[in-house]
């Protein structure tokens, strides 16, 4: 396995300040991974499939989406996805959870680009029953994960006439040890949220149901619930039906609840996603017990901190949506940007062994 381990960068996370952050001990050496997830905003090809919703998106759809216009948007996503926790190990991200893909073909473009080829990335893509034809997606580094099952969920609506997003379960080992990572787009909050709140609960008890069952099955598998639920971590879906913890003691004394490391930068006024000069932070990473052990030691993967990855160059600069994400698309007019979210991601740590 060519995992990574250098002083150099663990001196960086060390002195790293970021709330809920489980502590190193810099004169150990270890192994350093990340995990991620990102709404990409959009992902289509050129082409009209007459199966979906997506006529917008084609050269002579209302978006005007040429082929000059999707190869930027590959390049684009390339170039942060290839930035991605540089800061904390050369290899970048180990896997990457995504939503908002058209299908697999675009995922292909995306790593086989000249940023990420080296990488070598693979591939998980499930095509679900959403109008738009847009499904979460999942890419990984065979260095540090090796999938062993994948499978999408369905998520049933009180109106049996609107289809949404599928959830994707990949399974595998990573580094030897068992994970699971489920990627989730829940419903949005056109109509309002309390009108449009039911459709993301519904999503949040399946998610929820999947989890329970990988930890029956195998109690020690690590589990990862990811993704953009459209609700922030105090909402009612996180908070309530996963059961999550902003604390990481209260989350392992609550051995079959979740730590959610995005509450206290949402608290904190972090957020991922801007509408009306107001912030949410929407894209989450949650993780079960086997990723905050009991004592704070990395014999095992275990959980260090959680960043929001949101340089400047991912920012608008000018006019009223200053500082909002830098989208393709703001209001029908294009852009040229990269998505309408921040890109968000969890380094992992674990000990080497002498």
């Amino acid at each position: 396995m060519m995992l990574k381990h250098t002083r150099a960068f663990l001196l960086l996370l060390w002195f790293a300040s970021v709330a809920n952050a489980q502590t190193l001990d810099k004169n150990k050496h270890y192994y350093i991974a990340a995990v991620g997830f990102w709404n990409v905003e959009n992902l289509y090809d050129t082409v009209n499939d007459p199966r979906k919703n997506d006529d917008a998106f084609t050269p002579q759809g209302i978006n005007a989406w040429t082929g000059e216009r999707y190869r930027t948007k590959i390049e684009h996503l390339a170039e942060v996805i290839s930035q991605m926790a540089t800061d904390a190990t050369p290899d970048g991200l180990a896997v990457l959870g995504m939503c908002e893909v058209e299908n697999k073909k675009v995922v292909q473009d995306l790593v086989k680009s000249p940023r990420l080829a080296k990488r070598n990335y693979q591939i998980v893509h499930i095509e679900g029953p959403d109008a738009r034809g847009i499904d979460p997606s999942f890419i990984y580094n065979p260095n540090y994960f090796k999938v062993t099952n994948a499978v999408s969920y369905r998520v049933q609506m009180a109106d049996s006439n609107y289809k949404t997003r599928d959830i994707l379960v990949v399974s595998g080992l990573f580094t030897g040890e068992p994970l699971t990572v489920l990627v989730n787009h829940w419903s949005s909050r056109r109509g309002g949220e309390l009108a449009s709140r039911d459709s993301r609960n519904r999503a949040a008890r399946v998610a929820r149901h999947i989890a329970d069952s990988v930890a029956v099955a195998n109690p020690e598998s690590k589990i990862i619930i990811m993704g953009d639920f459209n609700d922030d971590p105090i909402d009612e879906s996180v908070k309530k039906i996963i059961g999550t913890y902003a604390n990481i003691q209260q989350a392992k004394a609550n051995n079959h609840n979740y730590f959610n490391p995005m509450e206290n930068l949402y608290k904190d006024g972090t957020g991922t996603i801007a509408y009306r000069d107001s912030w949410n932070l929407f894209d989450q990473i949650l993780l079960n017990k086997n990723l905050v052990p009991q004592r704070n030691e990395f014999d095992t993967w275990n959980y260090h901190t959680v960043r929001v990855f949101n340089k400047d160059f991912l920012r608008n600069d000018f006019g009223n949506y200053k500082g909002y994400p830098f989208s393709t698309y703001g209001g029908g007019i294009y852009n040229g940007g990269y998505s309408d979210h921040f890109p968000v991601y969890i380094i992992i740590a674990k000990e080497k062994s002498r």
